[in-house]
């Protein structure tokens, strides 16, 4: 009899191992290729074609199919063709959407920490945002996304973001009292807004242009490459560039995508991610200056000075208490201290 036992507990010791391996197979493709297969992916974005990150995704699809032989083609859908960034990021945990580049205020909805990178005037410059998004801070920002159906990829640029509105100038705090500004769905631009005395308004991206147009809202803010590929400029009268937040560019695929993709085929969609995401952010950088000499021609563009600056740096401590709870200030603290 306890032979008999013994017995059948190894057996169910051997089946629960069966098990534990079966499933963490599943995180990965075949590890063989079957050069006979092909495969199609879908990849949504809210961007104008214009705009440099659209222009990377383009660049992404044509590297990975040259370097998969054919093997791997993928669809890009720009300018919100299949839904907007919420809507994306739903098809990948749904696996009817393989890739999207989202914000993080729009990922944040799924991964409450990435929250950290919304922050108002948290990041120096741009070498400090890329030292954390690039380094090992990363897998700190990004932790848990796999247990939401996807997986991180890489950062790509996107920019600072800055103020357009119709109304007056704005230099100071002060000017944004009563402004009624479209913002993202997205607690921390909310508060943001509110803490300046604006009335923020949720909004999807591809309805702003009329909103504005019609007077339906005052104002948007938006990274100067986004300005320019949605041609806001043309119904907004004053921009100011305050630079209140960073918005990056992130690329994630469906882990659903992943189980199904053969392993070499990932690992050249991971490395091209990351190579492209080197020339999207000197694309930025070299078209940045060009969008804002157009914007200029029909718009009055303020630069605040660093005083101006930290008259509005100092409104937003109260929107950083509010956050450290969620984001941890352990985690603030740490991007602040990247040198």
């Amino acid at each position: 009899m306890k032979k008999r036992l013994l017995a059948i507990g190894l057996m169910l010791v051997l089946a629960i191992s069966l098990i534990g391996c079966g499933s963490n197979k599943k995180t990965q493709g075949p590890e063989v290729v079957d050069p006979s297969k092909k495969y199609v992916l879908k990849l949504g974005h809210v961007a104008n074609p214009s705009n440099p990150y659209a222009q990377g995704a383009v660049r992404l699809s044509e590297l990975v199919k040259e370097r998969t032989k054919g093997a791997v083609e993928i669809q890009v859908y720009p300018s919100s063709q299949l839904g907007d960034q919420r809507d994306l990021l739903e098809g990948l945990q749904l696996g009817t959407v393989d890739m999207t580049i989202t914000s993080s205020a729009v990922l944040a909805h799924f991964i409450p920490k990435v929250q950290v990178i919304d922050l108002p005037y948290l990041f120096r410059d741009k070498q400090h945002v890329y030292k954390v998004v690039d380094g090992p801070l990363a897998k700190e920002i990004y932790a848990g996304i796999d247990k939401k159906g996807m997986e991180y990829l890489s950062t790509w640029e996107n920019g600072f973001r800055h103020l357009t509105n119709s109304k007056r100038p704005i230099e100071k705090p002060e000017d944004m009292a009563g402004l009624k500004i479209r913002v993202m769905e997205n607690k921390v631009y909310i508060e943001m807004m509110k803490a300046l005395g604006a009335n923020p308004t949720p909004m999807a991206m591809g309805e702003v242009f009329t909103a504005l147009q019609q007077g339906t809202v005052d104002a948007q803010e938006n990274p100067i490459a986004q300005i320019y590929a949605s041609r806001f400029y043309e119904v907004q009268k004053y921009m100011t560039l305050d630079g209140h937040t960073y918005s990056p560019s992130i690329v994630v695929i469906s882990k659903k995508t992943v189980e199904k993709l053969p392993k070499e085929y990932m690992d050249i969609i991971r490395k091209t991610a990351d190579e492209v995401r080197d020339w999207e952010r000197k694309k930025m950088a070299d078209d940045e200056n060009m969008m804002l000499d157009t914007i200029k021609k029909s718009t009055q563009v303020i630069t605040l000075t660093p005083e101006q600056q930290k008259a509005f740096a100092d409104k937003m401590k109260p929107v950083w208490a509010q956050f450290e709870g969620i984001v941890g200030k352990e985690l603030i603290d740490k991007i602040l201290a990247t040198k």
